[in-house]
């Protein structure tokens, strides 16, 4: 599906949302289709986008918010439609968005004294995928202690990235034969919210730099 025919179909979703709403509003995908409404009419696996602010509804979104709505909508269709074969199957998979993000962590896989850097590439409060290279990644099935950071959205709308050291399981490998891996894992300790589904509007793809280790 082509970027216009989107950005028509979101447009379409805020026009037909419900005109009479006690609970805030939000864009999920739902069965292939784009839809405005609030969490408690949804289904479960209805896939989450963005929170829509009432201020927003009447003055719009502005260009950068825009932007990561759209991409993030088409990131979700191709999520949906299979077309992410490397994303992990985790069974929050189904119940939790996931953020995406770029930026350093740094992991010690089991048995090892010293830690290794990787790359994140998503999210949720269960768990997350990074990339490694072949010979620091870890096996299926150990456990791994990693540090890293996820931005946090204050209700004054500030945004702090939040530090974490978490103990996880690696559920799943992937990268075929190339020297980069794909490495999700699924945390012991839930994080204490969930990064994507913060009612402020964060840009579809945030960078974090300041991972460092101690």
């Amino acid at each position: 599906m082509d970027i216009p025919k989107i950005e028509q179909l979101i447009s379409k979703a805020i026009q037909n949302r419900p005109s009479a709403a006690n609970a805030p509003l939000n864009l999920y995908v739902y069965n292939g289709r784009i839809v405005c409404g609030t969490r408690v009419v949804m289904p479960k696996n209805a896939r989450f986008i963005c929170h829509i602010a009432a201020e927003t509804i009447i003055q719009g979104f502005n260009a950068s918010q825009w932007k990561a709505v759209v991409e993030k909508t088409v990131w979700i269709l191709k999520d949906v439609s299979g077309d992410n074969t490397d994303e992990c199957d985790f069974k929050e998979r189904r119940r939790e968005e996931r953020l995406k993000l770029t930026g350093p962590l740094w992991f010690t896989p089991q048995g090892r004294d010293s830690a290794l850097q990787g790359q994140l590439v998503d999210v949720s409060s269960g768990g997350m995928a990074f990339n490694c290279y072949k010979n620091g990644c870890p096996a299926t099935g150990n456990q791994i202690t990693a540090r890293f950071t996820v931005p946090w959205f204050s209700p004054q709308g500030n945004v702090q990235n939040r530090k974490f050291t978490r103990t996880a399981k690696v559920c799943r490998i992937g990268g075929g034969d190339s020297q980069l891996k794909r490495v999700a894992v699924q945390f012991d300790e839930p994080l204490p919210f969930k990064p994507a589904e913060q009612n402020q509007l964060a840009e579809a793809e945030i960078s974090v730099i300041n991972v460092v280790p101690d």
